[in-house]
């Protein structure tokens, strides 16, 4: 089973928005279970994949805390040197793809020591790219490898 968990952007989006941008990828490639932060009470735009929201982090990542937590943020020089770049990353079979917004890097206040923390290689590394489109290529790479 995976989870795919987030931050709502607050400021360039606003969740309404984000849930169709998310929705409909995470639908495509069988994940059932979306967890968001904060609560901002909209709507799933439709009912095949199940969205939770809760008030904070903690109590998110606390109601998958059986699951291994893969945090995805950019690699840059001077922020997160250490990830692992997601070409050579091996998908655990059960976890929870824990996602930031544009205000908002869960790696700082959440990550632990067995936690994994992977970055998507680009041409210029700058750490641009919106979690909507984050998530989309981490199911891709995943469904790709696991044909292999």
């Amino acid at each position: 089973m995976i989870k795919i968990a987030g931050h709502w952007e607050i400021d360039f989006m606003v969740p309404l928005v984000e849930a169709y941008l998310v929705n409909y990828p995470l639908r495509e490639f069988g994940v059932e279970e979306w967890l968001m932060n904060p609560v901002s009470g909209i709507r799933n735009p439709e009912q095949r994949v199940n969205l939770t929201e809760f008030p904070d982090y903690d109590t998110m990542l606390e109601s998958c805390a059986d699951l291994q937590r893969v945090f995805l943020e950019p690699r840059t020089e001077h922020f997160n040197p250490e990830t692992t770049w997601l070409h050579e990353f091996e998908h655990p079979q059960d976890c929870v793809y824990v996602f930031g917004s544009n205000h908002y890097n869960p790696t700082l206040n959440h990550v632990r020591e067995q936690d994994v923390v992977v970055s998507i290689k680009t041409l210029r590394d700058t750490g641009v790219l919106w979690a909507n489109q984050c998530i989309l290529t981490v199911l891709y790479d995943r469904m790709v490898k696991s044909w292999q």
